[in-house]
């Protein structure tokens, strides 16, 4: 693995390009004639939603009717006005209604391609071909929507320049790498993301009440409901609201992770790429290029951790700046396994799990004295709250809770803090309700970070952030002895010297380049 150079070209363009290739410009499967319809009057379900409620209270919202039926208009003319083709040197997409673009990918540039199914697409057999080139932020993505099922293989092999699949062979199906269980949707709960569903439907419910007045309140239904829910205690409610939110968000995680993680494998698909899949409903697949793999990182947020359960990413150059760099390796599941699948991927001997350096007593004593600070904002907030009369002295019963809560939290944040600094390898690990932990290879850092606030230097601390090519992507070294940060800097640097891959450490311990140093 060798750190990528920055590319002379945008991986992705916008406008007018003119290519002197004869590859003729190809059309889209024509069943998206009926994807994209049904998708828009899908996607307007909301407003004609409120067009029937609105109906029922009274109202008349004609203006929801008109919005729907433009935008299946709009559906049924996006298959006339989208082309695309795929020339030796480029992969180029034209669309737009009203205003005509001209995407262009250079191909030596592509980096993964992405296959999403949605359940109305692979009722017809096609799904959406996303093609990743590492395009920088504000650019816009190059996507094929739709491909026909049966030429993906073919598509993706050209795409990524593999050898084309030949059905005829008989070869035995590669191993799948993953050992995902459907038995580890045990682990849905402890995650949010069931919490998230159930947040989204309540927006959508207070905004959905905005219209036509107050349209959801004026149902009788509504008016009961709210109506014997007022006359219960407030104990009562709150412990039966406590507890019908827990499970209901107990469902929808475990049922949010059957759909998407349903099936999920991995599995190579050539000497360097690494192809994965998951999903029931929505079929999910992406194929990458290993030679852009830059490391792993294991995700262990306290409600997983506490389980023994984590998932794994993979860090990646060439992803673009909405996965941030990383690709899923493993979905929460049993910490041994993230930990297994993600050694598999960067070869089998990679240290995931070796003992990290501790970053000494001042970091120690800055844990403790931030959460110490933390609670005394709280104390002095509960007192003008009290001395203005808002709130009673029982609010000084939470602290019973809140001080010992904010110690136990300073703890786990000291215990999960820690670096090592191995031949090949930076290995970060900090954080307690987020706690992450990142094997980055030396050759994939480009650049440097060094971070100190007001308080960090009277501590004599330190922030390192390390610098990748895998978009929005940076591991962090947080509260590092100041005495300690260019010792790193310059045993990576110097031994990149010797490989012939970077440039030499100043005398002064400032890097000639790729290195700079916060201002504060």
């Amino acid at each position: 693995m060798s750190a990528e150079p920055p590319a002379a070209e945008p991986a992705v363009e916008t406008g007018d390009v003119h290519d002197p290739s004869t590859e003729s410009w190809r059309r889209l499967n024509p069943l998206m004639l009926l994807v994209h319809p049904l998708r828009e009057l899908i996607r307007y379900l909301p407003v004609l939603l409120i067009a029937l409620v609105a109906g029922a209270a009274g109202g008349e919202p004609w203006w929801a009717y008109v919005l729907s039926g433009l935008g299946i208009v709009f559906g049924v003319l996006r298959f006339f006005t989208t082309t695309y083709r795929i020339t030796p040197t480029h992969v180029q997409v034209r669309s737009g209604v009203l205003n005509r673009r001209t995407l262009s990918a250079p191909r030596d540039r592509i980096r993964s391609v992405d296959v999403d199914a949605t359940l109305l697409h692979r009722v017809f057999g096609l799904a959406i071909v996303k093609v990743g080139t590492g395009a920088s932020h504000g650019q816009e993505e190059l996507a094929l929507n739709a491909v026909a099922l049966r030429d993906l293989p073919a598509l993706r092999s050209e795409l990524l320049r593999l050898a084309p699949p030949d059905a005829s062979t008989g070869a035995e199906p590669p191993a799948n790498l993953s050992r995902w269980s459907p038995r580890w949707v045990r682990y849905a709960p402890l995650t949010l993301s069931g919490v998230a569903s159930i947040v989204a439907v309540v927006f959508f419910v207070v905004q959905l009440n905005f219209f036509e007045g107050g349209v959801l309140t004026r149902l009788a239904v509504v008016q009961q409901g709210i109506g014997w829910v007022t006359h219960l205690p407030l104990l009562v409610t709150a412990l039966w609201g406590s507890i019908v939110l827990v499970v209901l968000a107990s469902a929808v995680a475990m049922v949010r992770y059957a759909l998407s993680y349903g099936g999920f494998s991995i599995h190579r698909a050539g000497p360097h790429t690494l192809h994965i899949s998951h999903g029931l409903l929505r079929a999910r697949q992406i194929t990458l290029d290993e030679t852009r793999l830059r490391g792993a990182q294991l995700s262990e947020p306290l409600s997983l951790r506490l389980a023994g359960a984590a998932s794994a990413h993979a860090i990646m150059t060439g992803l673009g700046r909405q996965r941030g760099g990383v690709a899923l390796l493993a979905p929460p599941g049993p910490r041994e396994e993230a930990v297994r699948i993600a050694s598999v991927v960067l070869g089998g001997s990679e240290p995931l799990d070796v003992e990290l350096i501790t970053h000494g007593t001042r970091a120690h004593r800055r844990r403790y004295t931030r959460a110490a600070s933390f609670a005394g904002v709280l104390a002095a907030a509960a007192l003008v709250l009290q001395l203005s009369g808002i709130v009673s002295p029982m609010v000084w019963w939470a602290f019973v809770v809140i001080v010992p809560a904010s110690a136990m939290l300073a703890a786990d944040r000291w215990r999960g803090l820690g670096h090592a600094l191995l031949p090949g390898w930076l290995i970060a690990r900090s954080g307690s309700l987020n706690r992450k932990r990142a094997v980055l290879a030396t050759e994939g850092i480009i650049g440097w970070t060094i971070r100190r606030s007001f308080f960090q230097r009277r501590a004599g601390l330190a922030t390192l952030i390390a610098t990748t090519a895998a978009g929005r992507h940076r591991v962090v070294i947080p509260d590092l002895p100041h005495d300690a940060v260019w010792p790193i800097v310059e045993a990576i640097s110097v031994r990149h010297v010797v490989e012939g891959d970077a440039a030499p450490v100043d005398a002064d311990g400032a890097a000639s380049q790729g290195a700079r140093a916060d201002p504060s």
